[in-house]
């Protein structure tokens, strides 16, 4: 075991999070720690199955006296994120993680540590060798390539589970019950370029936006922060009102983040220099006032690009373009009426690519309402194709809609109280949980998701709270003592 866990408790869900750490398991490279999982359900007298992608189900028997209660399902997903500091030298598909104790945490050196979702995967091998649990059937369903996809649970062979309750250890707020998240659906868009001969007299100059804050365009989505994409659009229809034409326009990295820069080329008389620049310079006041709560730093600026001559796109695909960047939505669209502060429903525009052949918009809708989401999906295909696009829309993965009369939910804030005399939050997250889409594929099924603090997932900064991992598997082993109570 590794000394940095040396001593902590539980000692067998730690012995097993060192274990699988020294196993690399980025996302699509599940089969070492697959094995991992295996040996140890086949040692402890579990059974396994897999299904054709290679989603895990182990089976444990009741303890005996508790056959009659129902089957339990845990779930997790085997993959971690990959991610390391520039100095670090590290090769995630052959390098063991390198585990640090740090006061209260553990982290990892240099790298993102797995913590997500390792300790659900710790924790589900440590149940199938303790036997000291008291507990009926239990089934653990381990999930591949979640991180990059969530595409285990999309092809999950829902015929594995029997069991209609499903704990899902794969949020990282210790104290937090969370009973909903969001679907998500990428709507994206595309025009073939025609090109015009620039104009004669004419200046290169470049409009660009820096400054912004960006985020997650699920979870940072309400904090109203500025879109780079749509501020360089509104400074760019300023200039082509004065006779500027664009050659190209490139913005946002990720079509789930919402977009921190954007630049866009462009063709201006000469004559219009000077008083182009104070308009820009007025845009910026404007933008800045605008933003000024939630992104202080943005920078809009126009300057002149010292580069060989082109050409342009053709004026009316160019107003079209920016017509459409204009229309199609982004922000919130609708708050939970059942959840105070969580957004329901949203759209992100997140990337936008000019090449020699092609623009191309890539953008992402996000709902806890299936319905929802497929009306605001169809918005933003319905701003592209009104403005000539060819529209491109995802199949994506489904919400789960928070149900807050939960048997089992009203179980885990009763079990929660009784250990720690106080309420757990219940919470939902405007982001993806395989819960959406397992949810789907098995109608009716009961579930909850909760597990231990962990900061700064999918970052070098990852770390799980040391003592909020004991928390959180002594209520986990309540729970399972009060559902195996046979009815």
């Amino acid at each position: 075991m590794s000394e940095a866990v040396s001593g902590l408790e539980p000692a067998l869900l730690w012995k097993h999070f060192a274990a699988i750490s020294s196993i690399p398991r980025p996302s699509k490279s599940e089969a070492a720690v697959a094995r991992y999982v295996i040996e140890t359900a086949q040692r402890t007298g579990c059974s396994v199955d897999r299904d054709a992608v290679g989603n895990l189900l182990i089976r444990k028997p009741a303890t005996p006296g508790r056959e009659g209660a129902p089957s339990i399902c845990l779930q997790g997903h085997l993959d971690m994120v990959c991610e390391k500091n520039a100095e670090t030298a590290h090769d995630f598909n052959k390098d063991p993680i390198r585990l640090q104790r740090d006061g209260a945490h553990i982290k990892a050196a240099g790298t993102t540590l797995g913590a997500d979702n390792g300790i659900a995967v710790a924790t589900s091998l440590a149940l199938m060798e303790d036997e000291t649990v008291q507990h009926g059937p239990l089934e653990f369903l381990l999930t591949i390539d979640e991180e990059t996809g969530l595409t285990g649970a999309k092809l999950l062979d829902p015929n594995l589970i029997s069991s209609r309750i499903l704990l899902n250890l794969d949020s990282e707020e210790e104290g937090a019950l969370y009973v909903g998240c969001s679907g998500g659906r990428d709507t994206n868009g595309s025009w073939k370029l025609a090109w015009d001969k620039a104009p004669a007299r004419s200046l290169i100059v470049r409009i660009s936006v820096k400054g912004l804050r960006g985020g997650h365009s699920g979870l940072d989505i309400d904090k109203q922060r500025g879109n780079a994409i749509k501020i360089a659009a509104r400074a760019a229809v300023l200039l082509t009102a004065r006779g500027a034409r664009v050659s190209a326009f490139n913005g946002g990295n990720k079509r789930n983040a919402i977009p921190r820069e954007a630049e866009i080329t462009l063709y201006l008389p000469q004559v219009q220099w000077e008083e182009s620049v104070q308009l820009v310079e007025r845009f910026q006041e404007v933008i800045q006032a605008e933003l000024q709560a939630s992104d202080p730093g943005v920078k809009v600026s126009l300057a002149t690009v010292k580069t060989r001559r082109g050409k342009v796109w053709a004026r009316a695909l160019q107003n079209k373009i920016l017509a459409t960047v204009a229309a199609i939505p982004h922000g919130v669209t609708k708050m939970s009426a059942d959840i105070k502060g969580l957004v329901q429903t949203s759209s992100n525009l997140g990337v936008v690519r000019s090449s020699k052949n092609e623009v191309v918009i890539s953008s992402s809708q996000r709902s806890s309402v299936t319905s929802e989401m497929a009306d605001i999906a169809y918005s933003a295909a319905a701003c592209l194709q009104l403005g000539g696009a060819k529209v491109d829309v995802g199949t994506g993965y489904p919400g789960w809609k928070p149900n807050l009369d939960s048997p089992v939910l009203k179980l885990a804030q009763a079990t929660f109280k009784d250990l720690y005399q106080r309420d757990p939050a219940v919470k939902a997250i405007h982001a993806g949980l395989e819960c959406g889409i397992i949810g789907e594929k098995i109608p009716g099924i009961d579930m909850v998701s909760f597990g231990p603090t962990i900061a700064n997932a999918h970052s070098p900064d990852e770390s799980v709270e040391i003592a909020s991992v004991d928390h959180f598997y002594r209520y986990l082993l309540r729970m399972l003592d009060r559902l195996s109570v046979a009815s």
